[in-house]
This record gives structure tokens, C-alpha cells and sequence, in this order.
């Protein structure tokens, strides 16, 4: 009813100690979190009262400022605000939505029969860009395959920082366009895709401190000075119509569908030497599954060792169980996550081991996707 994607409270310590140390920063140089008057709301929670904080609206909102004044620093709270937080953490009431995902490029992930047409068509050389497969994505690639994955199974909110972020996924500005005709680009930027994500009720929150070409389409820009946010919408706009930065838009007003994919179970393998089943997590790093490691570094909100130790058990749940030849990734990933709800997460194992941390579907699905023996095969039946 709020509208809202995200709530930051007043008086919340984002700051980390450092980037290996997840305790809030403390000491006299700590700037508490103040929400700007024009985006401040009132929240009555039933065990803390009235709280007023910051809102974040739907649709795509940019969080801009110079280096070091906060504004990777808010970004990655949002990310966390998927998760409760222990009393002192600082981030207590900070809530986004539960089906947040966190995305960047990844260099050299493989990627297995995603439909990349939103971002990526007309590859040179036939490619098929419908069902793309490559075990060593670029950048842009590897991006435009992380949204895909996330909306697949059910992504309402894209958080991205232009830091971790394909250049040539997010903008191709007026200059580029003039020496590099669309004909010869197979991208489409994120820029020209993003108001199409929020007609489908997929809002964006980026932080971009070098691209004012967003300007033209946000909804709300705040800006970080000092770690204290400011609302500043109507000086973007103003600044946008004053000075116009002629890219011409290459994308569609419509998200256009993508092609359900089928996993094969065969394709996954938890047998490794004599064992038929070794599964093993590696810290927040990978899940050994049986001769495969699975890479979640770059799998942002993972937060927990015990969550990677579930993701690899669910796994091989999902190949033994939900993956038949007919049922989709989101279908399958959602079958076992309600078996879960249902049975506890000692379904995961033939013993209680209390070993095991709740998890989302979306990095289950994350781990899914980057399995390099994952075979898929594309439902062509919903194809117009």
C-alpha cells in the first residue's frame, strides 16, 4: 500500500568496519543514517512502534554522490535488508524486498541456455542468442544472463552498482551511437530496458556516480554528500532538460518474453570417486558437487557458510526429485523450496546434522545456473 521497494531508518549505522569485517563501524566520525524530508515515511511496526525513516519508492531510482560519500555503502545495506539483523548490527530496520537480487557482471561464468534477447540479439556468426550457451562469459554477457536468471524466478527489485557493473551493459551514450550504428551492436543497454522492467512491476535501484544519461529515466534520484542522502529528483530532471544528451533509446517500451528452460537431471552428478553422493561447501566461496565445484563468489547475498552447505544438498533434492524433463528452473526451484517450508531443512539430509541455514530460491536458482556440467533444454512450445 506504501509503494515502497526498501526502508532505511533513521538513526541506522550503515558503515562497515571494513570490507572484512561485517560489524558496524563505531566512533565519533560516524554519520547516523537521516532520510531527506521528501522521501521520509512513518512505519507503525508492531514490536517498535512508530518509525520514520527513509522510503524507496517503486520504479528506478538512482543513488548518485562523489566516491567515498556513502552511496555503495547504502546500496549494500539494501542488500542485506533481505535479512533480519542481530540487535546491534546498526541495520536492524533496514527492509528491502524479500525478492531483492543483487546484480553484477561475472567474468568467465558459464552460462547454459539463457535467453539473452533482452540485452543481447543479431549475434554476429549465428549465434543463437535465444538459448546462448558458453562456458566463458564476458562481462556483458555474463550481466545480462545474472538479470535474466534472477527474473526467471521471480526478481522484483534489481539492485546494481556501476562498480561491479559491464559498462557496455549499462549505457551506450550519443557519441557511440554516431560511430557504431545499432546494426552493428548486439547490445541494448540496461538504460533502455529499465523502464520496461518497472511497467512489469520490476523496480531498479543503481548507483551510478559517472552517467547522467539515467537522468532521463529515473524516478527518484538521491544523492549521497557525506553519508547523508538528499533527494534530489527535481534538479535531475531540471539538469536533463537543460542538458539533453541526445542517445537516441534502442529498446522496446515492452519487456519482451523469454524462453522457459527445462534443467536435466542427468546433467547433474554428485558422485565423486566411490561416494555416490559428496557435497560439500567451501566458506561463501563454492559447493563441491561431487567432481564439480560450483563458484558463488560473485553470488552477493550469501551470508551464511551453512546456507552454501544447503544449496548443495537442495540440489541434489531438486535432480532427484522435481527435475522429470517437463518442469522449468522456476518450477523446480520452487518445488523444493516448498518442500522445505513443509519439511525443515532436515529434509536435506538423511541425517539431522544441524548444519544447514535457510536460504532464498534466488541463490539456490544462482548455483543452479552455474554448475558448468547444467544441461537445459528450451521450451519451445511458448514460442511466438
Amino acid at each position: 500500500a506504501l509503494g515502497l521497494v526498501a526502508f532505511v531508518a533513521n538513526g541506522a549505522i550503515l558503515p562497515r568496519r571494513s570490507g572484512v569485517d561485517d560489524r558496524p563501524l563505531s566512533g565519533a566520525g560516524v554519520v547516523p543514517f537521516q532520510s531527506p524530508a521528501n522521501l521520509q515515511v512513518e512505519l507503525n511496526l508492531p514490536h517498535a512502534g512508530r518509525v520514520t525513516g527513509m522510503g524507496i519508492p517503486v520504479g528506478v531510482t538512482l543513488i548518485a554522490g562523489g566516491g567515498y560519500h556513502g552511496k555503495s555503502t547504502l546500496l549494500s545495506a539494501l542488500e542485506r535488508g533481505v535479512y533480519n539483523h542481530i540487535p546491534g548490527d546498526g541495520r536492524e530496520l533496514v527492509v528491502s524486498h524479500p525478492a531483492a537480487v543483487k546484480i553484477r557482471a561475472e567474468d568467465g561464468r558459464r552460462v547454459e541456455g539463457v535467453d539473452l534477447r533482452p540485452f543481447i540479439n543479431n549475434l554476429p556468426n549465428g549465434n543463437n542468442a535465444a538459448a546462448f550457451c558458453t562456458q566463458n562469459a564476458s562481462g556483458s554477457t555474463s550481466q545480462a544472463a545474472n538479470i535474466i536468471e534472477a527474473l526467471e524466478v521471480g526478481a522484483r527489485l534489481l539492485l546494481l552498482d556501476e562498480d561491479t557493473c559491464a559498462t557496455n551493459l549499462m549505457i551506450r551514450d550519443a557519441r557511440m551511437q554516431a560511430l557504431v550504428e545499432k546494426s552493428g551492436e548486439p547490445i541494448t543497454p540496461f538504460i533502455d530496458r529499465v523502464r520496461a522492467l518497472a511497467a512489469q512491476g520490476v523496480s531498479s535501484v543503481l548507483v551510478l556516480g559517472g552517467s547522467g544519461d539515467y537522468f532521463d529515466v529515473a524516478d527518484t534520484v538521491i544523492r549521497m554528500d557525506g553519508y547523508r542522502p538528499q533527494c534530489v529528483t527535481d534538479r535531475a530532471r531540471a539538469i536533463a532538460r537543460q542538458l539533453p544528451t541526445g542517445r537516441r533509446p534502442e529498446g522496446d517500451a515492452v519487456w519482451p518474453a523469454t524462453l522457459p528452460r527445462i534443467p536435466l537431471a542427468k546433467s547433474l552428478n554428485p558422485r565423486k570417486g566411490k561416494r555416490p553422493v559428496s557435497i560439500k561447501g567451501h566458506a561463501l566461496r563454492a559447493v563441491q558437487f561431487g567432481s564439480e565445484e560450483i563458484d558463488l563468489s560473485a553470488v552477493a547475498q550469501l551470508v551464511d557458510e551453512g546456507q552454501v552447505r544447503a544449496i548443495g544438498r537442495a540440489l541434489n533434492l531438486a535432480r532427484e526429485q522435481w527435475m522429470d524433463g517437463r518442469r522449468t528452473v522456476p518450477e523446480v526451484v520452487a518445488g523444493v523450496m516448498e518442500q522445505l517450508e513443509n519439511a525443515g531443512l532436515d529434509a536435506l539430509d538423511t541425517h539431522v546434522s544441524g548444519d544447514f541455514t535457510a536460504f532464498r530460491s534466488f541463490e539456490l536458482a544462482a548455483a543452479l545456473n552455474r554448475l558448468r556440467t547444467l544441461k537445459i533444454v528450451i521450451d519451445r512450445t511458448t514460442q511466438t
